[in-house]
């Protein structure tokens, strides 16, 4: 399980990249995808990221910004690198889910989407949010 001193590193990181990307103009809210099982707090985060049912997406602050579907569950492959591409167009700066493709990770790397290997309850990462 990830502590609480990595996941405050991880916002502090983003704090700064977000301010450098602000002054070239580039600047877009971070925002953290979960890759859950379900639609509600309560849902565990997914063990296979690329194939979670859900992606829940907050704000720094940890306010939800929408529950998203995962559209690319009926491709018979490259499902990762897809979802990847997707998180990252709706502006998503990390991902937190059990883990990840080799695929997926050269995806989400190539869009500068960090991956958070975690495990618990979306509500687990919300309040770690919350708290910083």
């Amino acid at each position: 399980m990830i502590r609480l001193s990595t996941i405050a590193a991880l916002f502090a990181l983003l704090l700064n990249s977000a301010f450098a990307a602000e002054d070239t103009g580039d600047y877009q809210p971070d925002t953290f995808a979960i890759a859950a099982e379900g639609t509600e707090l309560t849902a565990t985060i997914s063990k296979l990221s690329g194939i979670s049912p859900y992606f829940h997406l907050y704000d720094i602050n940890g306010k939800l910004i929408e529950v998203l579907p995962n559209p690319h569950l009926d491709l018979e492959y490259g499902i990762g690198p897809a979802v990847a591409t997707t998180l990252a167009d709706k502006g998503a700066t990390a991902l937190v889910g059990g883990m990840v493709g080799p695929k997926m990770e050269d995806a989400l790397n190539a869009r500068n989407v960090r991956f958070i290997r975690r495990n618990g309850t979306v509500n687990d990462v919300v309040t770690e949010l919350k708290s910083e």
